[in-house]
Parts: structure tokens; sequence; C-alpha cells
């Protein structure tokens, strides 16, 4: 991170306080830009000393080079130079007011010193340097939620919303920042509209410190032991059951499924979600293990409208549980698949 800060809500906000915009920083290519942008990538890596001899002869070539005193600063700001990044973003932003990742700096060197009022009033110099860009409101929200303004929060929030509407990500980001403010009714709200729009939001939350205080609460506990998932119409499914027990992250079904995928080569996504009741997990289909007795687990398969053929379904179906029963069968033969 750039500098400590007192509060994680900062986080939350996606200030970006150690990257420079990524459009390009010259016409051509030149040897002060080959040297921004390999400082650029030094800053992204967390290097600052790396970063900051890069940046040495660009600024004795060009000591009024406004992007570099930019990065120089957030170099400073990684290295725990906090007066030096000070003064570095200041003439940088006296040079070249219209640097607009300068003024998302100094609204988190702001926020960092709890001068909240000044933070505001840097975020709107960023948003009228760019109206439409994504972070304008969410940023200001976190603001005002460090002031404790839930109304104004929630209105820029609000505002950020419309501009996502379909957005997992987005209602994910607005709970984070209500669940790190305590308002744990709004968190759930807000998670459990991330959750409709894209179900993993549900497993990133489950290690996600920022909904720690809230992870006891009845609220949060609802959404996590949960599935509410309903294939829209028109998806393709496929469903078996199995005479095997389920037992969470032991079950032999959820050990034979994953074999069957790794050894398929089937690309899986990362998010894998093992509550006590059931499993997720996520390829071209979805694919969901659960409980129906305490000898019986249920293998239920869905995929959206369109995303097979019906001959690509049946073929798809047919090799995946072919492959579920064999590595079965091998944890049957093992010992460690019987009921």
């Amino acid at each position: 991170m750039a500098f400590r800060r007192p509060t994680p809500l900062l986080l939350a906000a996606l200030l970006g306080l150690a990257c420079l915009p990524s459009s390009p920083l010259a016409a051509a290519a030149t040897p002060a830009a080959d040297a921004l942008t390999a400082a650029q990538q030094a800053v992204d890596a967390g290097d600052s000393d790396r970063a900051l001899d890069l940046l040495a002869p660009v600024l004795k070539r060009e000591p009024k080079n406004a992007r570099a005193l930019l990065l120089r600063s957030t170099a400073r700001c990684i290295a725990g130079e906090l007066e030096e990044c000070r003064k570095d973003l200041d003439q940088a932003l006296a040079i070249d007011p219209t640097l607009r990742q300068g003024w998302l700096n100094r609204a988190g060197l702001a926020i960092s010193e709890k001068r909240y009022d000044d933070a505001v009033a840097a975020l709107g110099q960023a948003e009228k340097l760019d109206p439409a860009a994504s972070d304008n409101a969410i940023n200001l929200g976190a603001v005002y939620l460090l002031q404790g303004k839930l109304e104004p929060a929630s209105r820029e929030f609000e505002r950020h919303l419309v501009a996502n509407s379909g957005s997992a990500a987005a209602y994910y980001l607005v709970a984070s920042n209500f669940a790190l403010a305590g308002y744990s009714a709004l968190a759930a709200q807000h998670l459990g509209r991330a959750i409709e729009l894209d179900e993993r939001s549900r497993v990133r939350a489950r290690s996600d410190p920022n909904f720690a205080e809230l992870a006891a609460s009845r609220p949060f506990q609802a959404l996590m032991t949960t599935d509410s998932f309903v294939p829209p119409a028109g998806s393709a499914t496929a469903s078996r059951i199995y005479r095997s027990p389920y037992q969470g992250a032991g079950s032999p079904l959820l050990v034979a499924v994953l074999n069957a995928l790794q050894i398929a080569g089937t690309p899986m996504d990362s998010s894998v979600e093992v509550t006590d009741a059931w499993a997720l997990l996520w390829t071209d289909a979805r694919i969901k293990i659960s409980r129906r007795s305490e000898q019986e687990t249920a293998v239920e398969v869905s995929a959206p409208p369109g995303k097979f053929t019906p001959e690509g379904w049946d073929g798809h179906i047919r090799a995946l549980f072919a492959g579920i029963d064999t590595e079965l069968l091998k944890l049957e033969r093992s010992g460690l698949g019987h009921p």
C-alpha cells in the first residue's frame, strides 16, 4: 500500500493511491516515457527504491515533469517518506492540475490524517476532471461514512449502483463499506444483491476480513447458509442421486467430482464453496453437491441458456457422470468412499 492508513474503509473505496492512469505517457516512445513506464511498474510492484532510482534522472533533466513528480510522490509514500510525498504531490498538481490521480492521492493523504472535508474537496476535483469515472461516487460515499454522514453516503452509493446496476462487484463494494462502518443490515442487504447477481460473491465474503465483524450476525449467517439459486428458464439441467454420504469437504462424492474434472482437464473456477449441507463449483456449468439424506448425496448440474447445444449438453453430462462414477468407484475400492 502507498502508506499506512487508519481505516480499512479506504481500501473498500478503491482510492488508487499506488497507481497512475493507464493512459500513454507520451505520444511516442522517448527515454523519459520509457523510464516513467518502468517506474510505474516498480510502483505497482511496491518497489519504491527502484522507482526512485528510475525517476531520479528524469527529474534531473525535467524537474517540472508533473507525471514524474506524481510517481515519485507515490514511491515516497510507499517508502514512508510522507512529508516528501506531500511536497512532490503538491508540486505535481501545481504544475498540472489536470492529473486526476493526483487529486485521488491528495484525498487519500487527507483521509489518512482524518481531514475528511479536504478529502471530499479533492475528490470533487477528481470528479470534475472525469465526471464519468466509475469510482467518483463510491469514493465520496466512503469518505462520508468516515464522517458518520449516512444520508449523503447512501446517496453517493446509490449513484454508484445506478451507474452499475447489473454489477455484482459494485454491490459487493458498497456492502463492504457499510460492513466496515458497522451498518450490518445495509451491508447484508447489498451483499444479498451482489450474491443474486453473482453467487460467487458469497464465496468471497466468507473469507473477506471486511465482513469479519458481521460474521455472527443473523442476516449475514442467513446469506452464508442459503442457496437460493434457480436456473433461468431455458437452462440445461441434469441431476443424479448417489448412495454416498455428504460430509462437507471430506465428502467422497465431492472428491470424486473434483478428481473427474481434473482428469478430464475441465477448466474450473478457483472459487469452490463448501458448507455443512452443500458444495458448489463452477466450470462451463454450475455443479452442486448436496445432502439428500444421511446416506444419499445429489449432484445437480446446470448451464445457462445457449451455453451448450442439446447434443453438446448430452455429451457433456454423459462424460461428467461417467468420470464421477469412475472416481467414486476408485474411492470405494480404497475404502474411502463407502457410506
